[in-house]
């Protein structure tokens, strides 16, 4: 009905992907995504040594393109599909996601045609990864300087990989984050916690 406004309650989940599908920036997921893609390939040509470094590093830069979900192209949405920023963000998610996993998959294919045994380290490290690269995104697209998200989330994770092996051992081996499963959780935790300040609706 023309000149009726529509809730949020009664916009469909395929209405507001299809929204949100049209304004995101996709370059950004994409290109993170090949030169993650290219990276983990160079596992093919370097010493044995260097395959886990190149590993992560593969992780890293494709889940950059990640923290394009935390920004917020509200205004564009909000004329096909008006609702909340947290559900904003979850449709957001819902289209990222998938095209990041898909590059992972593809890293993976390659650490084990290079001869690696990743497990499920990388899958671990990706979900940590992109956790906090979608809260950084949130937070840098929101702040003074409305600083995009994918330059914004590698300049953090890089930071955090130089600055993890500088730690001393009785720093990294403390009981509240010496496991994978805890350093996982607490990367979900304060990225949930970002994520939760960032997406508050101001108008509500």
């Amino acid at each position: 009905m023309d000149g009726v406004p529509v809730s949020s309650a009664v916009v469909r989940w395929p209405a507001l992907l299809a929204a949100t599908g049209t304004v995101l920036p996709w370059g950004p997921v994409l290109a993170a995504g090949g030169a993650g893609l290219a990276t983990a390939g160079a596992m093919a040509v370097v010493p044995p040594g260097g395959d886990g470094l190149l590993l992560v590093l593969g992780v890293l830069v494709l889940v950059t393109g990640v923290a394009v979900a935390g920004e917020d192209p509200s205004a564009a949405v909000a004329e096909v599909a008006p609702v909340g920023p947290r559900r904003r963000l979850a449709a957001r998610l819902l289209l990222v996601l998938p095209v990041s996993a898909a590059a992972l998959a593809g890293v993976w294919v390659q650490a084990v045609l290079a001869g690696a045994a990743p497990g499920r380290g990388p899958v671990l490290l990706w979900v940590s990864l992109a956790a906090v690269a979608t809260a950084v995104g949130a937070a840098a697209a929101r702040s003074a300087a409305a600083v995009p998200g994918p330059p914004a989330a590698a300049a953090v994770l890089g930071a955090g990989l130089l600055a993890v092996p500088l730690l001393p051992a009785s720093v990294t081996g403390l009981p509240p984050w010496d496991s994978t499963a805890e350093r996982v959780a607490w990367a979900l935790a304060v990225s949930a916690v970002v994520l939760a300040r960032a997406t508050r609706d101001r108008a509500a």
